[in-house]
């Protein structure tokens, strides 16, 4: 039996929740966005965007298999929904399936190729099953799109690092450091690198500057793991 379309009223007021949840999740209050898009969905049940807005808002709320639930419906509803997929795939290596996020992040890049998010998302679920080189790859496409990321070249020279490519991890690092002098963790792993070569005195000075930064900035977690380095 052929389902009714909603009335014209019956949209409208869904779009307003809609809207309504979005400025919640734009405040971080995520129980009250996911109020919003219920009463959406209850209103309309095939808007794909409110599946997957409910799914962002549930995401971060740490409702992993709820959010993989409403990305579901969003690609069934809308089977061109890069996002969706791309958050998905996210959700699912946030989950600790990083072989399972893959093939989400292959489809999102099919539909949409030009989202930097989604090659940097897919090469760390690359390297997370050791699958270094098809991550440095991601993360040249990330690089040709925006040359100024100094992240990516971090994470290059990281995949590099993790290869045993130290010489060559050292210059994405120096790249890295060069875009953004405030890059902790590029100064660290030039030093890791660096000491893997047997320049030592050249790491410690990495080291004494990543500290430094990691002090300004307050964060303790790399002021111990730096710490631990020194």
């Amino acid at each position: 039996m052929k389902k009714d379309n909603p009335s014209k009223s019956t949209v409208k007021s869904a779009k307003d929740y809609i809207k309504k949840g979005d400025k919640y999740l734009d405040q971080e209050d995520y129980s009250n966005a996911i109020s919003n898009f219920d009463e959406a969905i209850c209103l309309y049940p095939d808007n794909a965007r409110a599946y997957y807005n409910r799914g962002l808002a549930k995401s971060r709320l740490g409702q992993y298999f709820e959010a993989i639930s409403d990305y579901d419906e969003a690609i069934r509803l809308d089977p061109g929904y890069a996002k969706a997929y791309n958050n998905r795939g996210f959700v699912k290596y946030k989950l600790g399936h990083p072989k399972a996020a893959i093939p989400d992040f292959d489809e999102a890049i099919r539909l949409d190729s030009k989202d930097i998010k989604v090659y940097r998302n897919r090469s760390v679920a690359k390297s997370e099953i050791g699958q270094y080189f098809e991550a440095i790859s991601d993360l040249d496409v990330v690089i040709r799109l925006d040359p100024n990321d100094d992240a990516a070249y971090h994470d290059k020279g990281a995949n590099k690092a993790d290869l045993g490519h130290y010489e060559a991890a050292i210059l994405d690092f120096n790249e890295a450091i060069r875009l953004n002098p405030d890059n902790i963790e590029a100064y660290l792993n030039r030093g890791l690198s660096k000491r893997k070569l047997g320049r030592d005195a050249e790491a410690a000075q990495d080291f004494q500057e990543a500290l430094r930064l990691a002090e300004e900035a307050g964060d303790e977690e790399l002021i111990a793991i730096i710490r631990k380095q020194m």
